[in-house]
């Protein structure tokens, strides 16, 4: 059987972005959350650009 994988909410996408701008690494995000570094890498580069309007 495969690997389940669960989507961030909203709550951890939150607690990404607060912890990133206190400067905290991605592997430090990523052990507070309990999810893997590439994870919280995606989400940052996925989701920090201003959005087009």
């Amino acid at each position: 059987m495969g690997t389940i994988y669960d989507q961030l909410c909203l709550a951890e996408r939150i607690e990404i972005y607060r912890l990133h701008s206190e400067g905290q690494s991605l592997r430090r995000i990523a052990a507070a959350l309990g999810r893997g570094a590439s994870t919280i890498s995606r989400e940052l580069s996925r989701n920090s650009r201003p959005a087009k309007t």
